[in-house]
Parts: C-alpha cells; structure tokens; sequence
C-alpha cells in the first residue's frame, strides 16, 4: 500500500501546477466523479485534469474502502481455483485511449489501468491475469508497435507502461507495477503474468553476454525464410516416428540445414567484441550491428508443427536449450553429415527445425544449464519483487520435463499456494501436469462455443470439461481468437453462453479483454482465424485492420453495448456465486439431465442431497420457435415436488415460484434458472 500512497501523493502534487487537461470515455467515470467539462463535439467523453481524476480513483476506490474498514482484502480466501474468475488484461490496449484533440491513440499504463481496477472488480474479477508486460523487443516487431511475446528482457518491465504523469516526476515502469499489485490485493484480487521461457525477442539482451544462446542463419536467407514442406507428411502433424524420419530426409533439408551457422563469438572473436564495445557506446541495436558486421541474424521463430501454412514468426527467435542434437535426429540424419568437424549438431552449424522446437519430446544430452538457469529465476523475482500470485506459462508442456519441473519448484519453493495455468488445449494431458503442481489449464472450451446451434453442442462441451483431471478455462474468447461478438450478433444467443459459460462444472470463467464492451475485433490471428479475421470492424472505423497484440489499438469504450453487456456479466456473476457450493462440488453435477437430448432445448443442471438444493438452467436453443416446456416431465425427481423458484427469468433475477404443474412457454432464445431449496439455501 505504501507504493499507491506514494502515487497519489505525487498525482496531488502535480495538480497544483497542471495546465494540462485530457479526454477519457466516460465509461471510466464509474464513481460519481464530478469536476469534468463536456464537449459537443465528443459525446460520451468527459475532459478531466488526469493528475486529479486518477488521484480520486485511487483515494476513493482502492485506498478509501481500506481506511473505512482497516481491513485489507485477504487474496487467498477462494482457495479453490473453480471459485474464481480471471480477467485477461493487456495493458496497452486496455487503457489506450485518444485523450488529446487530435486522433493520436495514447497506449495505456499502468496508472490508468490502476485506477479501473474497481470496474472489474465489480464484474466479479478475483484474479487479473496479465499478458506479458515484460520488456519487448524492437527488431523485426509485428505492427506499430509489437508484440508482447516477443520478449527482450525476461526481468524487466516494459517501460512504455509507465505513464507519462508518473515518468516525469521519477516514478518508473516498476514502481508503478509494485503499485498496480497493491491496489489488486487492496481490492481483494490476485495478480497472475504471462510468462514465456521458449523463446524470445530476435534481439534479446541475451544476445551481448552469450549468443551462443540463440540459433543463427546467414542474413541473406531471413527475408524468404520458411520451413521445408514435407510430402507425404500430414499438414500439422508431429515432428514424431516416422514423420521426423520424412521431416530429415525431405527434399531440400539438407540445403535448409546449411543456411544455419555460428554465433559471431566463434566466427571471429576479436570483430565481436568490438561489435560488442560499439554497442555500449552508441545504444544501437545489437543485432543490427551483427547483420552488418558478420552477414548473420538470429533465425526466425516457427510452428513445431510438420507443414503449417502459418508464415514463419519473424519478430521471436527460439532460445538455445540443449547445445547439442537430440539422437534421433542423429539416427535420420545418419551418413548425411554436415561439413564441419564439430559432432554437437552431426557436422552442422547448431540449427533448430520442428522437432528442436518440441524439447518436451526431444532433447540433447547436454543441457545449456545457464540458460536454464536464467529462465528458473524469473518468475521468483517478480514474486519476491511484486508479490504476484499466479502465472502463466506459455507452451510449458513444450518444454523440457527437468527444466519444468525446476521453474515449478523454485515458484513453490517462494509461494507454495502460488496459482499456475498451463497453456495447454488437450485435457487427456492434464495429469501430467496435474502431478507437476499446475492447478488448471487453458482447454478448448473457447473453440466449441461457435458450434451452439448443434445437436451435440452440450455433451461435446461437457467432454472438454468433465473428463479433465484439472479445471480448464470457461473462455468465451481467448486472446488468440475470434471474439464472442464476432460469432454472435444476436444478444439473446450471447446471454444463453455467458450464463452457460458461468456454470459449466470443471471450469474457472475467464473475461477476455473487451469482452464487457462486446469487441469484434480479434486481438490476434494465431488460432480458429485468418488474415481476413483482421477486417471485421466497419471501414470508417479507426481501429479497421488493427490488431491489439501489434498495433496501437484502444477499445470501443463508447459502444452501447457496454452498458448491457457489463449489466449481464454482473448478473451471471450473482448466478454463480449464489450457486458455487453446487458448481464446485463434483458430485452434485446431474449428468442424466444433461444427457438428455431436445433440439431445441440446452438443460443444465446441479443437485446436492447433502445442502437439499439445486438449480436448473433451460435454454430455447432455437432464436425463431417457441418451445413449451412440461416442467414436471423435463425437471428431474428432486425438482418436482411442489412449487419451483424462478431465480431468473428475461434477463433479470428473479424471486417468484411456479408450480411444478406448469407447463412453461419458452420464447425464441429464451433462458431461465430455476431453483429448488431455496429456504435451505439462503
């Protein structure tokens, strides 16, 4: 809390002399905030004195609740990760905003992030998971301004973060973080990071110190770099068996191995270090002075996948794991040896291909421990510096098990309670990572959601969830894919999943960013998608063909939509938390009800003869026909006694009770919850 106090110290401070006045949506203006002008001109704006809004945001809403209760919200009372609810929030975008009188798009901060936290908050956020907010890189970045993944410095924060109102007065990117964290356990909610330990930045950090770290190619072939097709070899198949047999003996592999080549250490050790001395001096680009002075670059970054039409990831590069090749790449390769007579890489120069990219499956005898070593440290320093709770591990399962299971120990070893999700999409591998300390994992719930219409959509849903030894994500988007609002126009259809998505059993619900403001523009094109997912916004739109993983993008904080959207996701929220004892016990599941098949009816449900309640949700799956619905012959035995309770009906809670005699008329899309035990629940 003394970081925050500190903030709003200095935002009091630059009040007394600041000229200077900015937009915001008022959307932001979620307290009562009053000492704003309006212009015509921009509607749905407000003009405030930043140094005095964000004050008020902090004073009022983070610190002021504390000082009225002395009491600082325990982060760790829902000790079961089915009881949360996880935001994913990327900080650019998420406050990025035209807050000057021209068009300019400022990217968002940390402050301003801050000071909405409240707004989630009331969304019902337990947990704010962060896309990386790690330094980036600048060498062949993607869009304006880059990706987050493509990481240059795996222990510093990314300094564009910091907000203006902050740099100026000496408050940088990593004050301003360590306060972000306190205002998210002031207000009750954990703090989990993305984290990527596969690869990094074309021009890491790294890159000064030990470039025998990365893999390099000659720069001639890096414009026009991809991975060799492979015939006879399934599009997306494993580098594995006999298609890592076809990957090695393909035409032009050999060719492909060759563009590969030394690190500048070992092509001419005193031309490196005076490289590296110019470096110091100048500030330029490390890689760029490689690329004049010795023709080389670090290579690409790919799909571990045989045949992915997917272009090559120019703007990330893989980390060197192993300093040698994995003996069965040694068997396929067999007489076909490269020039040189070192054995590491079977005569070649030390290259990656899709198998390399797989070190889970595949790995060398001789581990690059340093390097591991590098990677084990970083989630325990932003424990230790920040105090965050939770992370992300981006494609761990592709790791090597040994150095997995390290980078898990040392995060026990700080915080033996410390929230880990494992992005991984198959459930059938959750055991594993169930036994290496993972509490949940990403599933593939998001790419199902767009098939609700279906006959089968419910039974297949519940496959990705029950039959998964960990919770997986409840997402209705992800960061990667479509958006819900891009699948779904009709609202009806978009109240039905949110409400279905808030009470899928084995889940933990998980709001993607713009999620409340029903974003059609995809954030990114890397799953379910492709270059045409870019233009789904109207060609007047400022942000048409903007993607917010790359460019500078801000949100549609104006949009209608925001209102109801934000109104529902409430009310879902109020369904879930009156009903968590029931979702999160396993045994109250009634899967007979779900089994049950109506083309036109979704039925979900949840008993307990232990607590004596449950509830119903029924859905009209078909936005044209009425359905009726004979509530004694579709509701199962504990629901039939006597009067039923309508907890929600048309879009709003509800507290009125129908007999179970009632034949009940469904309209198009209609969706209802319905509850028995009500006096034993309450």
């Amino acid at each position: 809390m003394d970081t925050i106090v500190r903030i709003t110290n200095i935002l009091k401070s630059g009040e007394r002399t600041a000229r200077q006045k900015y937009y915001i949506p008022e959307a932001w203006n979620y307290f009562g905030y009053t000492d704003y002008e309006r212009n015509p001109a921009r509607p749905k704006e407000i003009l405030v004195c930043p140094f005095h809004f964000f004050r008020s945001c902090l004073e009022r809403q983070i610190l002021g609740p504390m000082e009225t209760t002395g009491f600082q919200t325990d982060t760790t009372e829902k000790g079961n990760v089915t009881e949360q609810i996880i935001y994913g929030m990327f900080p650019r975008s998420f406050t990025a905003w035209t807050h000057g009188h021209s068009s300019q798009v400022y990217a968002g901060s940390f402050l301003k992030s801050m000071a909405l936290l409240p707004l989630l908050k009331k969304l019902g956020v337990d947990v704010v998971y962060l896309l990386p907010v790690l330094e980036r890189g600048t060498k062949y970045h993607k869009g304006e301004l880059g990706s987050p993944y493509a990481i240059r410095n795996h222990y510093r924060l990314d300094s564009t973060l910091n907000d203006p109102l902050l740099r100026k007065a000496g408050i940088g990117a990593e004050e301003e973080f360590k306060a972000f964290v306190e205002a998210c356990h002031c207000l009750g909610m954990k703090v989990m990071l993305d984290f990527v330990f596969r690869t990094a930045s074309r021009d890491h950090d790294l890159i000064m110190t030990h470039p025998e770290w990365f893999y390099w190619i000659e720069h001639r072939y890096n414009a026009d770099f991809t991975m060799p097709h492979v015939e006879n070899a399934p599009d997306l198949s494993a580098a594995q068996g006999k298609n890592l047999k076809k990957l090695y003996s393909a035409d032009g592999v050999e060719t492909h191995l060759r563009k590969f080549t030394f690190p500048p250490s070992v092509l001419d050790p005193r031309l490196w270090e005076e490289v590296k001395e110019r470096q110091k001096h100048t500030g330029e680009n490390i890689l760029t002075l490689i690329e004049e002075a010795f023709g080389i670059t670090t290579v690409p970054g790919f799909s571990n996948v045989i045949n992915d039409p997917q272009p090559p990831w120019l703007d990330v590069t893989y980390l060197k794991l192993y300093y040698d090749l994995h003996s069965e790449a040694r068997t396929c390769l067999g007489r076909k040896r490269g020039p040189h007579p070192d054995d590491d890489f079977h005569g070649y120069a030390p290259f990656i291909m899709q198998d390399g990219a797989c070190a889970n499956v595949h790995w060398g005898k001789v581990p690059n421990k340093e390097l591991w070593d590098y990677l084990i440290g970083v989630v325990p320093h932003y424990q230790k510096t920040y105090g965050i709770d939770g992370a992300r591990i981006d494609m761990g399962h592709a790791l090597p098990p040994e150095l997995l299971r390290a980078i898990i120990k040392a995060i026990k070893a700080v915080n033996p309670e410390f929230l880990l999700w494992s992005e991984e999409f198959n459930y059938r591998n959750a055991p594993r990572l169930k036994r290496d300390g993972f509490h949940f994992i990403t599933g593939s719930l998001w790419a199902h959601y767009k098939h609700f219409a279906e006959k089968d959509f419910l039974a297949e849903a519940l496959r990705r969830t029950c039959h998964s030894q960990l919770p997986v994500t409840a997402a209705l988007e992800m960061p990667d894919t479509p958006r819900l609002a891009f699948y779904y126009h009709d609202k009806r259809r978009i109240e039905a999943l949110v409400l279905l998505n808030y009470l899928m059993p084995n889940s933990v619900p998980f709001l993607n960013n713009g999620l409340e403001l029903l974003e059609r523009q995809p954030m990114n094109l890397g799953l379910d998608n492709t270059e045409a997912g870019r233009y789904v916004l109207d060609k007047d739109d400022p942000m048409y063909g903007k993607l917010a993983f790359f460019d500078n993008y801000c949100l549609h904080w104006l949009d209608e939509d925001y209102e109801w959207m934000s109104a529902l996701l409430r009310k879902a929220k109020h369904v879930r938390t009156h009903f968590i004892s029931l979702i999160k016990e396993k045994g109250s599941f009634l899967t007979a009800l779900a089994k049950q098949k109506r083309d036109d009816l979704l039925k979900l449900g949840y008993y307990s003869p232990r607590e004596k309640r449950g509830f119903i949700l029924l859905v009209n799956k078909d936005l044209v026909e009425a359905t009726e619905v004979v509530l004694k012959k579709e509701l199962p035995r504990p629901f039939r006694a006597g009067e039923i309770n309508v907890f929600y009906r048309l879009g709003e809670l509800t507290d009125i009770n129908w007999p179970v005699t009632k034949t009940v008329k469904l309209e198009p899309g209609e969706v209802i919850i319905l509850q028995t035990g009500k006096e034993e629940a309450m």
